[in-house]
């Protein structure tokens, strides 16, 4: 690598010091200055309102938890309130079943007071067959004690 120096300028070959820029204008951009400012209110703009969505993302995420919490709640009750009437439900078919039972013992009771009935009357009716053919020999007997006394 070699270190030359730059070529000389018109005013390094006359031994004059180089001439110096002419100082600049001011001239501010104020277009430039003018969308920055813009850019910095549109991006505040923007940040206002993502915090207010979020709010309202939060409030909704609230709300909707309290739906489900509210729908669980509801759930639970409703299948509590499903194991009562099945509870119920269950004594009701035990009733009936004790119903229906006590009425087949009541109606075979029934049946067998009846058929002992008719057996007692029966066994009435023979003996008072056996009594009246009993009275009717005493009767028998008796008229012909009479008319043998009479004859």
């Amino acid at each position: 690598m070699s270190t030359e120096s730059p070529p000389p300028t018109r005013s390094d070959e006359l031994g004059q010091p180089p001439l110096a820029a002419p100082p600049p204008r001011k001239h501010r951009a104020w277009g430039w200055i003018t969308a920055c400012v813009l850019l910095a209110l549109v991006a505040g703009g923007l940040t206002i309102w993502a915090l207010s969505l979020q709010g309202d993302l939060d409030n909704q995420k609230d709300q909707t938890a309290k739906a489900q919490q509210q729908a669980d709640d509801a759930s639970k009750q409703a299948e509590a309130a499903n194991q009562q009437v099945q509870a119920v439900s269950d004594e009701v078919d035990q009733l009936s079943q004790s119903v229906t039972d006590a009425s087949d013992q009541l109606a075979q009771q029934g049946a067998d007071a009846q058929q002992n009935a008719q057996q007692t009357l029966s066994g009435v009716q023979d003996k008072l067959g056996t009594l009246k053919d009993q009275a009717g020999q005493a009767v028998e007997k008796l008229r012909a004690a009479v008319k043998g006394e009479t004859q």
